[in-house]
């Protein structure tokens, strides 16, 4: 009797985990379109001006907005001519010219011409290293939030195309994207991200008979498959969580109430609400603020977990009530940042993400917040007499809403200056003047993600014109030598000592920035006629005091700045000014029209200008001009008095 011989082949784990995502979904899939056919699904309208009828949405559109209907139409038709304009790429056509709908490409950062090819595992996508490509343009297209605009222009013109373009697009991205390959499946937030905009996108179109029995078993079938692959890949290693967590549990919630035939949605459902009411006291500053140091992210943040609510609510499942009053304390914090103009300033990282859109925007205008939290809330708080109502309330409150609204009274107590003492924000205001200082910590414990070094830094608008700004963050893979210099402390309005950052940035750790600033003090004092700032910080043997006054009575601003250090000083007080401006020897004045919109003067310096790159949105950037008074001298302290007022 011949002896057996057993022979192991070691397989690369590689190879059984490609394996392993092969079968599961394709026996899911098999399994689940078998089992289930939607024909019988009435897609619910839960965030599309609720259970209002389509043609009364139509009539009133019209009404309110009627110098809009015009570009609605006309950006639902360059979408579906395949014309996007996405992370500062300019106007670029994704398809190819001919007749009927054409495939687009949905791997490809089309800013650099890099494809990832749809066959490569996600695990296995490089998300950088290679310079010039950001991984970020595709994600952002196939995040959907475009299909906003093809149901709004279906609702105002009731014409199929616009319909058929959906499916037309959902369809080729199912067919050219499968389930756990390419580059669109390597972020589980951005998977989330775009089912909530399928799912919400799917209401514009209620109407019977739109689409075939074969698009929608192919459409549950993916949203399905999306939220599998939400639940199995979760961003929260280690403990650590932030926005993606977050995403990651809005676009499970959104499957799991949109689709309760799933057999999971209950557990699904269950498991978000939990989750996120234990992230937004994570998350959440006692003060309203988000954790992340970035008021851009702030705002994506609360779109994420106030459409949550607003989605459970109409819905009939409730949150804590803890969770209701955290996010009225973030609605709050925005009734404050939010500058005279409606825009806010740029603290921290601004990739210009955001959860669902419902109206086209600057970045950087997040008035509509107040029109929402003035709606949702009854609180008249939150109605800015200088803001009208906005679009995208109404396609989430529909003509209620704006009755609502109307109803309430205008807020007749200006909004005051106002302390965020957790995040370390501070805000200074009278009338149309307005000063942000940033002076708080990195992040969850100092993992400084997405703050900068910005340390005392600040933004100031005077009577209404933005003369001092943030200068943002323009990218962040493609191009490592540009994150950093963003995120630097040369990049803010602060002293930079020659040799030293805040906090070291490290090559190669374009998502860390961990806390060595050590905060002394940060308070924000009013008398009846001043409004101070007073802050203090250490770091690298350098010790800063900044106190920004202002003088209500007269209208004049003094910054105070107090520099030791254990040898003598050598570095610069800078000055970054808003796009549009320029300076001379009569003070700063405004390319546009020549007019003089501020002074600034230096106590013992002179200032210097020289040019610097602005970024209003994330893979923008243009020429800007900053001033500079030198500091550096012989003795290891410095005082340096700097004067500003409107003109």
């Amino acid at each position: 009797m011949k002896a057996l011989t057993f022979v192991f082949v070691k397989i690369p784990r590689k190879i059984i985990r490609v394996f392993f995502y092969k079968w599961e979904f394709c026996y899911s899939r098999f399994f689940y379109r078998r089992k289930t056919l939607h024909t019988n699904i009435v897609q619910p309208r839960y965030l599309v001006c609720a259970d209002e009828d389509i043609d009364n949405i139509a009539n009133t559109y019209r009404e309110l907005f009627p110098d809009m209907v015009k570009s609605k139409i006309s950006e639902a038709d360059s979408i579906c001519k395949h014309v996007f304009q996405v992370l500062g790429s300019g106007l670029k056509k994704l398809s190819q010219h001919g007749d009927g709908y054409q495939l687009m490409d949905w791997h490809s950062d089309f800013k650099s011409d890099h494809r990832w090819s749809p066959k490569t595992f996600y695990a296995d996508i490089k998300c950088g290293g290679i310079e010039g490509v950001d991984v970020k343009v595709p994600w952002e297209l196939s995040r959907f939030q475009h299909l906003n605009v093809l149901g709004q222009a279906y609702i105002l013109t009731r014409e199929k195309r616009y319909a058929e373009e959906f499916a037309n697009q959902i369809g080729d991205w199912i067919r050219n994207n499968p389930v756990c390959f390419g580059v669109n499946w390597r972020c589980t937030m951005d998977v989330a991200i775009r089912a909530a905009n399928w799912l919400v996108a799917m209401e514009y179109f209620a109407d019977k008979n739109l689409f075939s029995q074969d698009f929608l078993n192919e459409f549950y079938t993916s949203i399905y498959e999306h939220g599998k692959f939400i639940k199995g890949h979760l961003e929260c290693r280690s403990g650590f969580t932030s926005n993606h967590y977050l995403a990651d549990l809005a676009g499970l919630l959104f499957i799991a109430v949109y689709c309760p035939f799933f057999k999971e949605s209950r557990k699904w459902q269950e498991f978000a609400i939990r989750q996120l009411s234990k992230e937004i006291e994570k998350q959440i500053y006692a003060d309203g603020c988000n954790f992340e140091a970035s008021t851009s992210y702030h705002r994506l943040v609360l779109e994420m977990l106030f459409y949550c609510q607003l989605l459970c609510q109409r819905a009939g499942l409730k949150f804590p009530i803890e969770y209701e009053t955290k996010l009225k304390k973030m609605f709050e914090f925005s009734l404050y940042c939010i500058k005279p103009n409606g825009m806010i300033p740029q603290i921290g990282d601004n990739d210009s993400g955001r959860f669902l859109i419902f109206a086209k925007r600057p970045v950087l205008e997040h008035k509509y917040l107040l029109t929402l939290a003035a709606i949702y809330y009854k609180d008249s708080s939150f109605k800015l007499p200088q803001f009208n109502f906005d679009e995208e309330a109404f396609w989430v409150f529909g003509t209620a809403g704006r009755r609502a609204y109307d109803e309430l009274p205008s807020r007749t107590e200006p909004l005051a200056s106002k302390s965020f003492p957790d995040a370390g924000w501070f805000i200074i205001r009278h009338r149309n003047d307005y000063c942000f200082i940033s002076c708080g910590p990195n992040g969850q414990n100092g993992n400084g993600g997405h703050a900068h070094n910005d340390k005392l830094s600040f933004e100031l608008m005077l009577d209404g014109q933005d003369v001092i700004v943030d200068p943002g963050t323009y990218v962040y893979t493609p191009y490592p030598d540009e994150r950093d210099k963003f995120r630097s402390t040369e990049y803010h309005n602060t002293v930079k000592i020659d040799g030293y950052e805040q906090n070291e940035i490290h090559q190669n750790s374009l998502f860390s920035l961990p806390d060595r600033v050590k905060i002394i003090n940060s308070i924000l004092r009013e008398s009846q006629d001043e409004t101070a700032f007073e802050g203090e910080i250490e770091y690298a043997g350098i010790t800063h005091r900044r106190i920004v006054t202002l003088n209500s009575e007269l209208g004049n601003w003094q910054i105070k700045d107090s520099v030791s250090c254990s040898k003598p000083i050598s570095g610069k007080l800078q000055f970054h000014l808003s796009a549009g401006l320029t300076s001379d020897r009569d003070g700063i004045l405004t390319d546009e029209t020549g007019s003089k919109a501020a002074t600034i003067e230096v106590e013992g310096s002179s200032l210097k200008k020289a040019a610097y790159d602005y970024s209003s949105a994330y893979g923008v950037k243009i020429p800007a001009e900053y001033l500079s008074a030198d500091v550096s001298g012989a003795e290891q302290t410095r005082t340096i008095n700097t004067y500003m007022w409107r003109a």
